[in-house]
């Protein structure tokens, strides 16, 4: 319920503070005192588009601030806002620098979150775009209200939740079964590819050596030479020399045991040239240039480096995981163990979803007819006769739909498998058309009021405003009109914006919009009327012009039917 609204330098409004009530609330005034601007007002701190034309001349902004109160068992459907008190104030602020800023019970929020909450705490018909009942998305929740449909609707959400699991179980299996597949397909050819290369431990690095020996056997081959003359092989060669070192030590030991301590090191020096020299004629002719063997080197070289480089490994990573895709594709499990028991699984629960959804549907049809015909009824009685209103449950075939009727697959989710559209014919001889394509104005808002009336006060939106649902109707209608308003106000708060005294009559409470001249400026005031100053109002709208007396004495009766 609206508890109050603030407004701030909008339009013509300097400043604008109103509390509301429960039950009937009318306002009146004079046409062009701004009685729609507050509307206008309360539209913007719900979410709709703030033009910078309302900002009251020569200010920097304009503010706008609504409280509510809702009740405790309605908070539910507020919790994904974060709002967790029955007492929530939202407000806005248009400037003329920069965007307007929101906020709710004192949070920054998205003006698209104040839509969102606008739309579940306020239902405002007439000329404006914030009418919750003509979003065709929330049909099926007014008919499940009306319908009282909340069990069967909490026993097809849990199938569906239950579903829905399965379901992904299913193709997270699937997907990761395909990627298992497709993973070891990879492995497969990669040991193939690795088998018919066949790197062995230590053969880089060996192969390495081999070809620098090849490219180099020539040099090595001169050098092996040299050395073995050097050591053995030409007279005065190092070993001619070492004997001839050694036969003079042998000598000399005789005379002095000095030269014998040198013969140990000497022959064994002896022994490390010939060793050196055996090496070096073996070597020379073990390296021999061989341009063939190289070639074999170098293509096998290459080889084993493009597998380092295309598995991004170094050699030994290579082999490492050489061993380890061995290993994996020995130990591969079957993806598919469980996919035919899975499948059955999914196939029951799919049978228990769409028997919860046949149920659920059944019932929206069942009161959907319920439904239309009270609405008709109420259509006649507020002066729309021979209208025709029809509720349309449908369903949508979809390929890989939820639901499984008889050979059918249907879309369906956790509100079931309806479609729920309202369709109105208000005029004889015309096509029946959705709701959200009927004309606008007071036509509009009598069907908005045959809805509700017949809703009984199910719809779960607290507060409903109807901006001059008077357009067009008067005399008995328009009596008939503020009896359903007075008995709407019962079920939710009304605020409705009226021309006529059959309904202000009726009001619980009545306000009234005044146009003033403040320091040469036009200000917008609205004021809250008692007994006495409702008696005056109520007869200017029945005369023209300053009340006489009787109009004053026809106020009166009116006021007097009304209790």
């Amino acid at each position: 319920m609206l508890k109050s609204l603030h407004i701030e330098n909008f339009a013509i409004v300097d400043e604008a503070n109103v509390s509301f009530d429960s039950g009937l609330n009318v306002i009146t005034g004079e046409t062009g005192v701004g009685k729609s601007l507050i509307v206008d007002a309360l539209s913007i701190a719900l979410g709709e588009r703030a033009f910078k034309d309302f900002i009251r001349d020569g200010y920097p902004n304009a503010i706008v601030e609504a409280a509510f109160e809702v009740k405790r068992d309605e908070l539910s459907k507020l919790s994904h806002l974060g709002i967790e008190t029955n007492t929530i104030t939202v407000k806005r602020e248009i400037r003329l620098q920069g965007n307007s800023r929101v906020w709710i019970n004192g949070q920054s929020h998205t003006v698209q979150d104040l839509k969102e909450l606008g739309d579940l705490l306020v239902d405002l018909h007439g000329q404006h775009e914030h009418q919750y009942l003509l979003n065709e998305e929330h049909h099926i929740n007014f008919l499940d209200r009306f319908a009282e449909t909340d069990e069967l609707k909490q026993k097809v959400e849990i199938e569906y939740q239950n579903l829905a699991t399965l379901k992904k179980e299913f193709q997270d299996r699937e997907k990761t079964a395909s990627s298992q597949h497709e993973q070891y397909q990879l492995y497969a050819f990669q040991l193939q590819e690795l088998n018919e290369v066949n790197p062995q431990p230590d053969e880089l690095d060996e192969l390495e050596k081999e070809r620098r020996i090849l490219e180099n056997a020539l040099t090595i081959s001169e050098q092996a030479s040299a050395l073995y003359q050097q050591v053995e092989d030409m007279d005065g060669s190092a070993l001619d020399r070492l004997n001839y070192i050694i036969t003079q030590l042998e000598g000399l030991s005789t005379y002095t045991g000095t030269a014998a301590t040198f013969l140990p090191e000497a022959l064994a020096a002896r022994v490390t040239l010939q060793g050196i020299a055996d090496f070096a004629s073996e070597y020379e002719k073990e390296v021999q240039s061989d341009p063939h063997r190289l070639s074999e080197v170098e293509t096998r070289i290459k080889m084993l480096g493009r597998l380092c480089q295309k598995y991004n490994q170094t050699y030994p990573e290579l082999l490492l995981y050489w061993e380890e895709i061995r290993s994996r594709l020995d130990k591969k499990d079957d993806p598919d163990w469980s996919r035919e028991e899975l499948l059955r699984s999914i196939q029951q629960a799919t049978q228990s979803y769409s028997s919860a959804c046949s149920k659920l549907s059944n019932q929206r049809t069942k009161e959907a007819n319920v439904l239309s015909t009270a609405v008709v009824d109420k259509l006649n009685h507020l002066g729309i006769p021979r209208a025709r209103f029809q509720i349309e449950v449908s369903q949508d075939e979809q390929e890989n739909g939820y639901v499984e009727l008889k050979g059918r697959k249907i879309r369906g989710d956790m509100t079931g498998m309806d479609r729920v559209t309202f369709w109105m014919q208000a005029n004889p001889g015309e096509p029946l058309r959705p709701l959200a394509r009927i004309a606008s104005g007071g036509e509009i808002s009598r069907i908005m009021l045959a809805i509700k009336s017949a809703m009984s006060g199910k719809d779960g939106i607290g507060t409903v405003i109807f901006d001059e649902i008077d357009t067009g109707i008067s005399g008995r209608i328009a009596r008939v009109v503020g009896t359903e308003l007075k008995a709407l106000g019962h079920h939710h708060q009304l605020i409705s914006i009226t021309h006529l005294p059959q309904i202000a009559s009726l009001a619980d409470s009545h306000y009234r919009v005044e146009k003033h001249i403040i320091n040469q400026r036009t200000v917008t005031r609205v004021k809250r009327l008692d007994e006495s100053e409702r008696i005056t109002e109520i007869a200017k709208l029945i005369g023209d012009g300053d009340p006489g007396e009787t109009t004053r004495l026809a106020a009166k009766e009116l006021l007097k039917q009304e209790d």
